[in-house]
């Protein structure tokens, strides 16, 4: 450690700064964060490192310590960054740290975020989804618990329409759908297909459990319909429609793939293999 405050001296000393990039686009703090170095961490802020740096792959310090699971250093960040800005930065994947964080099915350091005050409704920017919408497909079930005890939005929707509840029913998760029914969710709510979630259910038991809400929210309609949609098959297991549908979609059955990171367990040059930019 004392070498590398005497680096971080030096570099300040030579007017260089500390937010340079080797042939990875990683600067030191990408890299004492991947190498779960809080006491590094804390230092290269403290001397002005820049926590909204961006990787190969858009990712901040943020988003390195929700990939990699790094509890002590997303605490440095957080308490070393003054702005929220950063909490809702997307990667080149279109996701912010809390995406990330549920994603992993972190449900600690989704708390230090939402605690740091990031949006617990916020979208993603490839389709539209909540970080509710993540868990559901992931099936975290704890993690969806967690999100709807912490308040979040139980009926937002993504860019094709769908809510959680659409996911949770295209997928069979009973008990994730009689949650969401508890929690105040809209079984009435139409994707872009005009389907809603009973004509997009999986099986008997989910309709059962829709038809036996006993509110208002479900229609006549829906009860006539209760079939799967015929829409179904054309979708990505993401939720966004595919090149047959450009108006929207229904929820896949298919299992969600959890979303990975190109920039996980990364090959890393040390800070002393740095090439210094202008």
């Amino acid at each position: 450690m004392a070498i590398v405050c005497k680096l971080i001296t030096f570099m300040l000393w030579a007017r260089r700064g500390l937010d340079v990039y080797n042939n990875l686009r990683q600067t030191p703090l990408h890299l004492a964060v991947i190498t779960l170095q809080a006491n590094m961490v804390e230092a290269l802020l403290r001397e002005g490192a820049d926590p909204s740096a961006l990787d190969r792959n858009g990712q901040t310090a943020l988003h390195l310590c929700c990939e990699y699971d790094q509890r002590d250093c997303l605490s440095v960040v957080l308490s070393r960054t003054p702005s929220s800005a950063c909490l809702e930065m997307r990667n080149y994947e279109g996701l912010s740290p809390l995406h990330l964080a549920v994603l992993r099915d972190q449900k600690d350091l989704a708390r230090m975020l939402l605690d740091a005050g990031a949006d617990i409704n916020v979208m993603d920017n490839k389709s539209g989804q909540s970080p509710l919408m993540h868990a559901v497909e992931s099936n975290h079930a704890d993690m969806v618990h967690f999100l709807i005890e912490s308040g979040c939005d139980v009926n937002s929707q993504s860019y094709s329409g769908n809510t959680a509840l659409h996911s949770a029913c295209g997928r069979g998760q009973v008990d994730t759908v009689r949650l969401l029914l508890k929690s105040g969710a809209d079984s009435s709510l139409k994707n872009y297909h005009n389907d809603t979630p009973v004509m997009v259910a999986k099986n008997k038991k989910i309709t059962d459990v829709l038809r036996g809400r006993g509110s208002n929210q479900i229609r006549v309609q829906d009860q006539h319909n209760v079939s799967v949609s015929s829409h179904g098959s054309n979708l990505t297991e993401n939720g966004s429609p595919s090149s047959n549908h450009s108006r929207g979609c229904s929820p896949s059955t298919t299992p969600h793939t959890p979303y990975h990171s190109t920039s996980h367990s990364p090959k890393i040059h040390l800070p002393l293999d740095f090439h210094f930019t202008s």
